[in-house]
């Protein structure tokens, strides 16, 4: 777990903290997504960025506690008709089974 800095909560409320970390895909993608251990107790807030070639888009699929489950879906794809116009269709996710392991996604959370 990487934790980058503190955040003053309201009076009384402690220390929130920032995690920030590069964690690279599963092996064996999961339908509905897979869980990123924050090593928080609590996860108030998180985005998730894929880093590379822009092959996929994620998203924070839910936080339960200090884990966030990011959701994997296809690029988007673009088609142009004969009158030019284009159209855009936001990909699938990804299929189960399918090997990640080799794109890192860039994760950050601020939780206490």
């Amino acid at each position: 777990m990487t934790i980058i800095g503190n955040i003053e909560r309201p009076a009384g409320k402690g220390t929130r903290k920032l995690y920030a970390e590069a964690v690279a895909g599963p092996a064996s993608y999961a339908a509905g997504g897979f869980n990123v251990d924050t090593g928080l107790s609590t996860v108030e807030f998180a985005d998730v960025m894929e880093l590379g070639g822009g092959e996929y888009l994620s998203k924070v699929a839910s936080i339960t506690g200090g884990t966030v489950k990011i959701l994997v879906r296809n690029n988007i794809e673009q088609a142009v008709n004969e009158g030019g116009t284009a159209t855009y269709t936001i990909g699938g996710e990804v299929a189960a089974g399918a090997d990640l392991s080799g794109v890192t996604f860039q994760v950050i959370a601020i939780g206490y």
